[in-house]
């Protein structure tokens, strides 16, 4: 039977640092090179911006003209209300589509208010940016702004629904602790 001393344990942690230190981090390294090519290429992004006037916008129920509204989540409390300018083509996906009106959008406020959570909502107003920095439309939600991909692909906007992390859903639609 082996039996490991601390200047034993040092020896073989040194060693096995040592054996990554070869090969293994070239490869390691050209890997890690590769990846970062890749990602590159896969095209321009939008973004989202934080704005405090858009969330007293949603927060105060107005309904701006010139947009399309849809949500993400349970129709009594979406997790996103998305306002896309109308003179965009929309790919909806996953998104639902829905004629908003201002009793519909009070109601989802009082269910949100930030009253009821002790005086700080957890959803934030953000403007919608394409990657050429065009103001395309406007997003409400909780602080999940980080978890969508915004698209222009073929004249179409495409604006990902973020993962659900409340309900710790992976996009696989397995549960897992993020």
């Amino acid at each position: 039977m082996v039996t490991f001393t601390k200047k034993r344990v040092k020896i073989l942690h040194f060693r096995l640092f040592f054996l990554l230190n070869g090969a293994t981090m070239k490869t390691l390294y050209l890997f890690a090179v590769l990846f970062l090519l890749t990602s590159c290429q896969a095209g321009k992004t939008g973004f989202l911006r934080l704005n405090n006037d858009i969330t007293a916008s949603f927060e105060a129920c107005t309904i701006l003209p010139g947009y399309d509204y849809y949500y993400s989540g349970p129709e009594a409390q979406p997790d996103v209300i998305l306002a896309v300018k109308k003179e965009y083509t929309f790919e909806k996906g996953l998104w639902k589509a829905i004629a908003l009106d201002q009793k519909q959008l009070c109601d989802w406020m009082r269910v949100i208010d930030p009253d009821i959570r002790g005086g700080r909502s957890q959803y934030d107003g953000y403007a919608i940016y394409s990657a050429e920095g065009k103001d395309v439309g406007l997003w409400y939600s909780r602080n999940w702004a980080d978890w969508t991909t915004i698209k222009e692909e073929n004249g179409k906007l495409i604006i990902y629904t973020p993962l659900d992390r409340r309900r710790k859903l992976s996009p696989f639609g397995s549960d897992r602790d993020f």
